[in-house]
């Protein structure tokens, strides 16, 4: 019935979930997608138990990244969660998507993932040095084109020598990049990410970098911006990166540019000319996303629940 991939998705079904619901009990239950068999499980449950139900979702895009409309699979959709409390999108540019065309109205919220920012927060500003270090996070693949991010960080050293490019090491354009990086001879000034023991060691990638580059061809917007924002690190991203993308504006907190090795290389010049600029972008970026967050993102979810279904605070 429910195929491995596409609108449904069979490998998440768990038939005991219902009685871990028992036994927590929980007032609200919150689910991650409308496409899992277990969450429709916990969503039955919650509804025949008398308990409010969120359910959060991303975009729904098919297979070339295009916004599915209200066709059959949504139209079943909709009709077995009818009566859900709150739909909480990822963000702002997807509520139309489920208010409108999916039909679920003012039901829907613009929500938000929360981000592991804490220890970012803690990195020392960056200063004038000779040569700075750049850090592409994101993995190698078409969209966030790694190899345009080789083209630009040639460039810069080119002009700069000493300047050094750390890369994400996944991806299924590895190869293609380890020749493009061979082929220009800058082999000696690139580090691929490969001993990482856990994530919690990948904020001290971001404490030695200086500047993130992101001259992604699309992206529905990457935790990678959010990471080197609270870093304190300057930040160069393509202005084809929606969402998170959206928050830095061109020389205002960072700098949003098309994804062209002469326009980043142009972005890039304003940190290496004017390095207090990693100060002035720091100042307004921590504070900025701070509210993204696990506490900030915290703080949101109650008082999104608590406006929308009247909750009272139980610490009172």
């Amino acid at each position: 019935l429910f195929p491995k991939s596409g609108p449904f998705e069979a490998r998440y079904l768990a038939m005991g979930l219902t009685d871990e619901l028992a036994r927590f009990d929980p007032d609200i239950v919150m689910l991650g997608g409308f496409s899992i068999p277990s969450n429709y499980l916990a969503y039955r449950w919650a509804r025949r138990k008398g308990k409010k139900t969120i359910v959060f979702s991303e975009r729904s895009r098919n297979a070339s990244g295009v916004l599915r409309k209200r066709g059959f699979a949504w139209r079943l959709l909709y009709w077995l969660y009818r009566d859900v409390d709150m739909v909480m999108v990822s963000a702002d540019d997807a509520v139309a998507q489920f208010r409108d065309e999916f039909g679920f109205g003012d039901k829907v919220v613009a929500g938000r993932y929360a981000a592991d920012l804490d220890a970012y927060f803690e990195h020392p500003l960056r200063e004038a040095k000779p040569a700075y270090t750049y850090l592409f996070a994101n993995r190698m693949t078409e969209i966030y084109n790694p190899l345009g991010a080789i083209e630009i960080f040639a460039a810069v050293l080119a002009k700069h020598p000493g300047s050094r490019l750390v890369m994400n090491a996944a991806g299924e354009l590895g190869e293609q990049c380890r020749a493009r990086i061979a082929e220009l001879g800058i082999g000696d000034a690139v580090e691929f990410l490969t001993n990482l023991k856990s994530w919690s060691e990948l904020h001290k990638v971001y404490a030695r970098c200086d500047i993130l580059i992101l001259p992604a061809n699309f992206s529905n917007g990457n935790f990678t911006i959010l990471e080197a924002m609270a870093s304190g690190m300057g930040v160069v991203v393509s202005d084809r990166v929606l969402g998170i993308g959206k928050m830095v504006e061109d020389e205002k907190n960072g700098f949003n540019c098309e994804p062209t090795t002469e326009a980043f290389l142009n972005r890039i010049e304003h940190y290496i000319q004017q390095p207090e600029l990693f100060r002035v972008h720091a100042e307004i970026n921590r504070p900025l996303v701070e509210p993204l967050s696990a506490r900030g993102t915290a703080r949101f979810f109650f008082d999104t629940v608590t406006r929308r279904f009247g909750c009272h605070d139980k610490r009172n």
